[in-house]
């Protein structure tokens, strides 16, 4: 279930390029542990996944952060962290103005049962709270919930969650995931969700252009609590803070029926990010976001035409922040 609370009143890119994708590197805080993906097999893996082992997050074992949606000073020191910068690739027709215009930090780490995400986000203008729930024009059933030819669960504020676990077992690019341990791709929505409906934070079925499949097990990883968040809205600092729960037995599938257990060595996963900001309808063009800026890219297109998902790394440790950087 989903947590939101108000702590006051509210008020108040050009298509980037893909072709220099694989040149593109993170502020990534921290060591990464020994032969994490160093090795020439988890190389080649990585490469014939469509995944860029210079766009790497290590997500170490860390403390069990309390689960609430606030993000503690301390509560995310053991995990990895990541920010907005210009590498970030942006998929709308407006670039990024400013750092008010939209700026956000995030972390991952695990505890030895969930793999934890939080993020603060940023944002002038909150969709749906500092505006009218508006509609675009190219679909009037944007806000439809629990209906996948219908609705757009990722219009609004958002932030696209993506995991292609099984990137070394399998060695291919994929154009779409199957929306379960095997590859997922999942939206966090901040005013709709799937369990509470329009108003209410938390995660939704990707939409009408993922496969049945893909829906129907995003549906079942929300409604058996797989994935979970909690969120906090700070509306006079223009922020949302927002914690994602992902369980490891059942959410992150290595190999055939394997899942990723704490104990086993570094395994590399294939992972990204986007983070989607609406505004008003004239900061939208052609009724879509006004940003969705991506942490490894959106699409990339291959020889025979078609288009692929390109990835970063997720590098799953046993080992502890303060103990890899030798404290």
């Amino acid at each position: 279930m989903t947590t939101t609370r108000f702590d006051g009143m509210g008020g108040s890119g050009r298509r980037a390029a893909l072709a220099g994708l694989l040149l593109l590197t993170v502020r990534c805080e921290g060591p990464v542990p020994q032969g994490s993906s160093e090795s020439s097999e988890q190389v080649v893996a990585a490469e014939r996944a469509m995944a860029n082992n210079e766009r790497r997050l290590t997500c170490w074992k860390g403390s069990t952060p309390v689960f609430d949606g606030e993000i503690g000073p301390e509560e995310y020191s053991d995990a990895d962290a990541f920010e907005w910068n210009d590498d970030w690739i942006e998929a709308m027709q407006l670039e990024i103005e400013s750092r008010e215009d939209l700026d956000f930090n995030g972390w991952v780490k695990h505890d030895g049962e969930h793999l934890y995400l939080a993020f603060d986000v940023r944002d002038d203008v909150f969709y749906g709270i500092d505006t009218e729930r508006w509609v675009p024009s190219r679909n009037p059933d944007a806000h439809v919930v629990g209906e996948r030819q219908r609705g757009w669960p990722w219009f609004g504020d958002m932030i696209e969650i993506l995991t292609y676990s099984r990137m070394l077992d399998l060695q291919v690019p994929v154009s779409d995931v199957t929306g379960d341990g095997r590859g997922v791709q999942i939206i966090y929505n901040l005013t709709k969700s799937h369990e509470g409906g329009v108003g209410t934070p938390g995660m939704l079925p990707h939409g009408p252009n993922r496969t049945l499949e893909n829906w129907e097990n995003n549906q079942r990883w929300i409604l058996d609590d797989i994935i979970d968040t909690r969120t906090v809205i700070h509306p006079a600092q223009n922020r949302y803070t927002m914690e994602l729960r992902l369980r490891l037995d059942g959410g992150v599938e290595i190999a055939d029926g394997q899942h990723w257990k704490d104990g086993m060595e570094d395994t590399p996963i294939g992972f990204n990010l986007a983070i989607g900001d609406v505004d008003t309808p004239d900061k939208s063009p052609d009724g879509l976001l006004h940003h969705e800026t991506w942490w490894a890219g959106k699409t990339v297109e291959v020889d025979d035409g078609t288009r692929v998902k390109p990835w970063g790394v997720l590098v799953l440790t046993s080992k502890q922040h303060d103990a890899a950087d030798g404290g």
